[in-house]
């Protein structure tokens, strides 16, 4: 019998976890880098024979849990460029100074892509994503709640104080996407929950992000590692034909490896490239002519598209 209750319900969730990952409690082990969970504690806790403690192992499995599963449906999107490797340098130094970070660059250049690259190496961070509804501070707050178990939360409690604690426990890093979206108010939130939690937090938007954080002094005086990444030129062409290959077929990516490396040189790079590709395989879909020829389709997708250069003709 075991010596220290487990959770009927992350036992199965254990064992889920080794199918869709493939591999057996080290493989388990390894992927939620949780201090002091390794094979056998795995093992024991799998078969309801728990003999010693991992302090809080079931509200950190569940966070990570989330990070881990959008790790697999992301991980065949992901590959390495000179963005995603200066992105994952930053966030291990601001995860191991405990700094607050801004890293910026233009659309396209794989912020997103970064984020998942280190996010699939690092489950245990926390990534949230803003949109155009989710500015405030208490919108901010919301996304960061639900990006974690909340089983523990009493409703009583202040939700800051709750995610403080949770953070501050286990350091984790919090990575705020779409970080150009803050309000004034978002902002404050995410300073002041750096210091509430003593956690690191990196932001990550576009370039505009940097000029709103310059805008009042108690604001622009938290941020500490600032940069701004962009693909390198000798990359773009190479970086779109992966793309392309994503989102058609080897032998179309080699086709239109030109055309897609002209379009990543422009305004939204990689993005604009997975767009016309995209658009142009529908495209082909739907009209026997262009199915033959995969050149006449991204150019028919590209004009369809809002551009201000057009490619050129055979």
């Amino acid at each position: 019998m075991s010596k220290y209750p487990t959770d009927p319900e992350i036992r199965a969730e254990i064992l889920q976890l080794r199918t869709e990952l493939g591999k057996g409690n080290k493989g388990v082990a390894d992927a939620l880098q949780i201090e002091g969970v390794c094979v056998t504690f795995l093992s024991k806790y799998i078969n309801d024979k728990l003999d010693r403690q991992v302090p809080n192992f079931e509200g950190r499995f569940r966070d990570t849990l989330k990070s881990l599963r959008e790790r697999i449906a992301f991980g065949s999107e992901i590959f390495e460029t000179s963005v995603t490797r200066r992105f994952r340098n930053a966030c291990d130094l601001v995860r191991r100074t405990g700094d607050f970070g801004l890293i910026t660059s233009p659309a396209g250049n794989g912020k997103t892509s970064g984020i998942h690259a280190y996010c699939y190496d690092n489950p245990s961070a926390v990534r949230i994503t803003l949109n155009a509804t989710t500015r405030a501070a208490n919108k901010l707050e919301s996304l960061v709640f639900a990006s974690i178990d909340t089983q523990s939360w009493k409703s009583n409690s202040p939700r800051f104080d709750h995610l403080a604690a949770r953070f501050r426990e286990v350091s984790r890093l919090l990575i705020i996407d779409n970080a150009q979206r803050l309000d004034s108010s978002g902002r404050q939130w995410a300073a002041d929950f750096h210091d509430a939690a003593d956690c690191p937090v990196m932001l990550v938007g576009n370039p505009e992000a940097v000029e709103a954080w310059q805008l009042i002094d108690q604001q622009r005086s938290r941020i500490g590692l600032c940069n701004n990444y962009e693909l390198e030129d000798d990359e773009l062409p190479a970086c779109a034909k992966r793309v392309a290959r994503q989102y058609s077929d080897a032998a179309t990516a080699d086709e239109i490896e030109d055309l897609t490396a002209i379009i990543a040189s422009h305004e939204g790079r990689l993005r604009a490239v997975k767009k016309t590709v995209v658009l142009a395989q529908e495209l082909r879909a739907a009209s026997p002519k262009l199915k033959a020829d995969p050149r006449a389709a991204l150019r028919a997708a590209h004009s369809r598209l809002l551009r201000d250069y057009a490619l050129p003709v055979d």
